[in-house]
């Protein structure tokens, strides 16, 4: 699985040597959690305290605030990959890595012809901001279709109207972490195992250490991807020293 998106390694707690070599990216979660502090307060500052929901929201709600929301959703999900990850509970961590891959695609469709806002971004920008306090559980907005979502995130990524070699390999993987979300058979079988005489679920984990790093693999490419994904964010709201800094991290 991990050598479909990208090989790397890395852990929060420990250094494995690949034959790449060594790999310590304990700081690697860390440097993404700083740079996307630094791009919300440079480009959409702090929300404010409503007093009489007892919560904090964002005015105006514009299509930065949105785009960088998505970034810290996926820059939490990441902390959670690395939890469940050491944990050995691979299943949540298919299914946290589609919510964090879903958010950078997010990101892109929003941003891909910033600032002009299609029929399409507005009508994302009004669903998700239909979902506040008040009305999360009744909101009658429909969202933008996934297939849209992924297509304009591919013009972002290609510079191109289509892409079909991008396009099939973004299908695959997506198809694969949705069968965690899903609870698909074969990812439930995922969890069967042990040595002879001992098979048998692993529900509180897999401790098998060649599963472990080949997962810390994923976690990897998806922490690199969030990095770019910033990256791509700073360029869009020409926010060129930061993005500059983001870049730099990266080599």
């Amino acid at each position: 699985m991990a050598d479909s998106i990208q090989s790397g390694a890395c852990s929060s707690q420990v250094e494995w040597s690949f034959s790449a070599g060594i790999y310590l990216v304990a700081t690697k979660p860390y440097v993404l959690d700083a740079f996307i502090e630094r791009l919300r307060k440079e480009s959409i500052g702090d929300p404010s305290w409503i007093t009489a929901k007892k919560v904090y929201e964002y005015q105006p709600q514009t299509i930065e605030v949105a785009a960088v929301l998505k970034l810290v959703r996926a820059a939490q999900g990441i902390h959670a990959m690395q939890l469940l990850c050491n944990a050995g509970l691979f299943v949540d961590f298919g299914a946290i890595t589609r919510c964090v891959l879903d958010c950078l695609d997010d990101v892109r469709f929003l941003l891909e012809r910033y600032p002009h806002r299609s029929d399409m971004v507005d009508k994302f920008l009004k669903e998700f901001y239909s979902k506040d306090i008040d009305n999360y559980a009744s909101t009658n907005e429909v969202p933008v279709l996934t297939k849209k979502i992924r297509a304009g995130a591919i013009r972002a990524i290609t510079g191109r109207s289509s892409d079909s070699v991008v396009q099939a390999k973004k299908e695959a993987i997506y198809n694969t972490f949705c069968g965690y979300v899903h609870a698909g058979y074969c990812h439930i079988m995922q969890m069967f195992g042990g040595p002879a005489g001992q098979l048998e679920f692993k529900l509180s984990g897999i401790t098998f250490a060649e599963e472990i790093k080949s997962h810390q693999r994923v976690l990897d490419a998806i922490t690199d991807s969030t990095m770019y994904c910033v990256a791509y964010t700073c360029e869009m709201l020409e926010l060129r020293e930061l993005e500059g800094e983001v870049l730099n991290a990266m080599e």
